[in-house]
């Protein structure tokens, strides 16, 4: 089983995360099908590569994302690209693209991306997770084991699922098909809304694909990150330092419950709000009102409220029930610390090449250079005298004596040519250069990576 993280949806400058969809069928309009619903959405679903090191060498993994603000940023699952020093990203139109991560959650299992393709894009709108009901039929977009975004349709098996993830669990649980890449994708309700986010499924033992049962992040948990981070550049998770379990039959017998209700304090932090306020072994009741018997449901609602306020605690101890104000504190994420997750480039990993530095030392062909490297007085372009042996070249197995013939479709005939077509390029803000190189097994193109000049 696939397993994955907590954390509300608000606009900071252009950055407008609940960006309202034109309506996909007015209200006296028969219902389109599937087709005319999935239209629209296409444009916003992307493929994930994310390159990582591992034990058994440099390997990559395969996931989806969907674009939620017109600069190219783009939500994800923390999973996918936990581990990697490379994210590539297919925007559809846009062609393969290197992304950025800007957030990784500590809590969620949750990722914020960025690319730049130079023009706004597309973006989905994102809806009310907490109207979702069981039987809603759903629609989800993905990568499923790398074959390409793709759409399955189901319902809404179940609500609050546990997959002992964090203390906030409550997923939804679906039956249309998810399979490994198709993390991260959007779950859509019926009006093209995205309700959620596809992190994990759980296959019965041999079998790692679909059975059925998959599992989505609630898309309210996901703004509640995602708008603090982008309003404010980190995201805050509020607390009263109390961990507590379930009350079953069994512990309701024993506390002298006459049936089971609430939950039972199992640790608090000395140094939290609730010391010398609430114990362990108290059983907590409600919380401002609400029912405490969800432990995961009372941890989100903690989570949830402004920092400084107070929560009223209904509690049980020693056989009578008073009530208690707790003021709630802070729990700052570190920004850092997320970003940690993702992995180091090794020594030889590919590197971009820049404009003015592209890993490789050339020269214009002349008699030194003719003689040196053996090439023909017929022979145009650049050659390469040097190259850099960790540069994004030397990982495209350029070598020294390679002629450079052109840059796309322009011919080269000096070196500065060459950093000049490899601006031209970045400035379309495109991730690649092809280079037309001429080597001793005869013509072949090699697609170099390429980044700003820093």
């Amino acid at each position: 089983m696939r397993r994955f993280g907590l954390h509300r949806a608000i606009h900071v400058g252009a950055l407008l995360l609940a960006v309202t969809a034109a309506p996909l069928a007015r209200a006296d309009q028969p219902a389109p099908g599937f087709a005319d619903r999935v239209a629209p959405l296409l444009s916003s679903v992307v493929v994930i590569q994310a390159v990582a090191e591992t034990p058994h060498g440099r390997l990559s993994f395969d996931g989806s994302g969907f674009i939620i603000d017109p600069s190219g940023l783009i939500v994800t699952n923390r999973h996918v690209v936990s581990g990697a020093y490379q994210i590539n990203v297919t925007v559809p139109g846009e062609g393969r693209k290197v992304a950025k991560a800007l957030y990784i959650s500590e809590r969620l299992d949750l990722a914020i991306l960025k690319v730049d393709v130079g023009h706004p894009l597309p973006v989905l709108s994102l809806g009310d997770s907490d109207t979702v009901r069981v039987g809603d039929e759903v629609l989800l977009l993905g990568n499923p084991l790398a074959v390409g975004e793709s759409l399955t349709h189901g319902v809404v098996s179940a609500l609050n699922r546990d997959i002992g993830e964090t203390q906030y669990d409550h997923f939804f649980q679906t039956d249309a098909p998810i399979n490994h890449g198709s993390s991260g994708g959007p779950m859509f309700d019926m009006q093209g809304k995205v309700i959620g986010i596809n992190t994990a499924l759980d296959s019965s033992p041999g079998n790692t694909g679909s059975v059925g049962v998959g599992f989505t992040l609630p898309i309210n948990d996901a703004k509640f990150a995602i708008d603090q981070f982008l309003r404010d550049g980190h995201v805050t998770a509020g607390t009263i330092g109390v961990q507590a379990q379930r009350v079953s039959e069994d512990l309701a017998e024993a506390a002298g419950l006459d049936a089971p209700r609430g939950v039972m304090v199992t640790e608090v932090d000395p140094k939290g709000p609730a010391a010398g306020q609430i114990r362990i072994g108290d059983i907590l009741l409600s919380l401002n009102g609400h029912d405490a018997s969800d432990a995961r449901e009372m941890a989100r609602l903690v989570a949830m409220l402004p920092p400084g306020q107070s929560l009223d605690v209904r509690l049980r101890r020693d056989g009578a029930e008073q009530t208690l104000s707790v003021p709630v504190r802070a729990v700052e994420t570190n920004p850092k610390l997320g970003l940690a997750m993702l992995g180091r480039a090794p020594a030889d990993a590919t590197t971009f090449a820049t404009p003015a530095n592209p890993g490789m030392r050339l020269e214009t062909i002349g008699p030194i250079m003719r003689r040196r490297f053996s090439l023909g007085a017929q022979t145009t372009g650049v050659v390469v005298a040097e190259v850099a042996p960790t540069s994004a070249a030397a990982r495209r197995k350029i070598v020294a004596g390679d002629v450079i013939l052109s840059v796309g479709a322009t011919p080269i005939r000096q070196p500065r040519d060459v950093e000049a077509q490899l601006q031209a390029i970045h400035a379309k803000h495109m991730a690649f250069a092809a280079l037309l190189v001429e080597g001793k097994h005869g013509r072949h193109w090699v697609a170099l990576p390429l980044e700003a000049d820093r």
